[in-house]
């Protein structure tokens, strides 16, 4: 059938499975570096926070050095 996530603004996330509910903590290493909200948001590869809007974790390619 699928699956379904929710997450609260406590960093606790829902996950609906077909087999029953799964819940799980929400690291801090993927809350919002501004205001730690864990409701990020994937937007083309970049995490942005629904709360204040910040922008986050952008990896930026490895620039390899000409030698």
């Amino acid at each position: 059938m699928g699956e379904m996530e929710m997450i609260d603004e406590h960093g606790v996330k829902a996950t609906f499975k077909d087999d029953g509910v799964h819940l799980d903590i929400v690291p801090l290493s993927e809350c919002c570096e501004m205001c730690n909200d864990p409701r990020m948001i994937d937007m083309n590869g970049v995490k942005v926070c629904p709360q204040c809007n910040n922008v986050n974790h952008i990896d930026y390619p490895h620039v390899n050095p000409v030698t």
